[in-house]
């Protein structure tokens, strides 16, 4: 999908979906990413094949509501099967969450069968009105607290931050975020920045969470205003040069593995992308955490930073914290290269330790506390000292953030 991406090349890009769809290990994720194939036939105008894949898909009897949208679109004829849902079963920590492939490789449970996210699909479609974000948004959120499954997206206070940003950037152009997963954020900034034609170019490295987001963007009319990009950071960052213009990205959103975020900036910023009031912000650089990051945008590079002090999503204990960055062209710190602190490095490998703890067994809130809890202690040690926001609640339950400007 990176290569076809790199090279505009539509079809064999189908052809990727097409054997994503067939090989899927569920029938809900089959019928996730055969929509997700006749989305894109359908934005690079192949009415043939989406009109192909919608017949599949009553075939297979695949067909849903997303399904139904989508054979409007296309002009295709009348399913010949029942419209039921996306098939979707909870599959509990204690039930083989580890299991063994054909190449004899010990892969998680989730990772074959995406059964949170496809879960997430199915209370979208079944809960979520078309093309009304909020109520996409609470179908989202409902999913979490009734399956009482954890998700990493920007829930209620993250979404707040994140509503904030755009309206201090005074009607942004250009979003670029690091990390699309199900599409929450993404479809938040792409709501509002459609009323000036504003657009997001959302990098995702794991290609099945690529095809459900882009079944919750078609879901909310969003799909003309988020871009979906599908590869590593590393080596999507180049092609934002080859498309775009210098000082072009009014506003960065990461939201991948925090121990890559310093990296990923410093190659945005070398190739002279961002705008000269770009704001960066940086999700979960407290928990599990993004020291290198941090030290740069608070203390070693030309950023002015901030940080939203808020409670992960679902854990009411643990303390994390969004960062918001804004680039300062001209401080004598511009020309200076990155040099990040040993004891900085270190505490970015201990970061990653819990990280990978947290995958391969469960970490207690307990120890997610202690964690974030040493994090703030090592950051002021390190003079990661910035200044700290914390949400209010309005008359209605919705949380607001009050950022202090640039």
């Amino acid at each position: 999908l990176f290569v076809c991406g790199q090279n505009n090349d539509h079809q064999h890009e189908l052809d990727v979906l097409e054997q994503m769809a067939k090989t899927a290990h569920t029938r809900g994720l089959q019928g996730g990413t055969w929509n997700s194939f006749v989305i894109k036939a359908l934005q690079v105008g192949d009415v043939g094949r989406a009109r192909k894949g919608l017949q599949i898909i009553d075939d297979e009897k695949l067909n849903t509501p997303m399904a139904e949208h989508l054979r409007q679109r296309a002009g295709a004829p009348p399913a010949t099967n029942p419209i039921g849902m996306i098939e979707w079963r909870r599959r509990e920590k204690d039930e083989h969450e580890w299991v063994t492939n054909a190449q004899g490789f010990s892969l998680r449970l989730n990772k074959i069968e995406y059964y949170k996210e496809v879960g997430t699909m199915h209370y979208i479609l079944g809960h979520g009105a078309q093309n009304d974000l909020p109520s996409i948004h609470r179908a989202i959120e409902s999913f979490t607290r009734e399956q009482e499954l954890w998700l990493k997206l920007a829930g209620d206070e993250k979404g707040a931050v994140l509503d904030e940003v755009i309206k201090m950037q005074d009607k942004p152009r250009l979003v670029v975020e690091v990390g699309l997963y199900v599409g929450y954020s993404s479809t938040r900034m792409a709501s509002q920045m459609k009323a000036w034609g504003g657009k997001v170019i959302s990098m995702e490295v794991d290609p099945f969470h690529a095809v459900i987001a882009r079944n919750t963007i078609e879901w909310a009319g969003l799909s003309d205003y988020v871009e979906i990009w599908c590869g590593h950071s590393e080596n999507l960052i180049p092609r934002l040069r080859e498309r775009l213009p210098e000082k072009s990205i009014d506003i960065l959103f990461f939201d991948q593995q925090g121990t890559k975020m310093h990296t990923d900036l410093e190659a945005i910023r070398s190739l002279n992308l961002l705008s000269d009031r770009c704001c960066v912000v940086g999700d979960n650089v407290l928990r599990p955490g993004s020291p290198q990051f941090m030290y740069w945008t608070c203390a070693g590079g030309p950023w002015e930073t901030q940080i939203v002090s808020l409670k992960e999503y679902k854990q009411e204990v643990v303390e994390d914290w969004m960062s918001i960055s804004f680039y300062q062209p001209d401080s004598p710190k511009v020309g200076l290269p990155m040099v990040i602190p040993v004891s900085v490095e270190q505490l970015a490998h201990d970061t990653d330790g819990i990280r990978w703890q947290s995958v391969e067994s469960k970490v207690s809130e307990d120890q997610w506390d202690s964690h974030s809890q040493r994090m703030r202690k090592e950051f002021w040690k390190a003079g990661i000292r910035p200044h700290e926001v914390v949400p209010t609640l309005d008359e209605h339950g919705r949380s607001r953030v009050a950022l202090k400007p640039k």
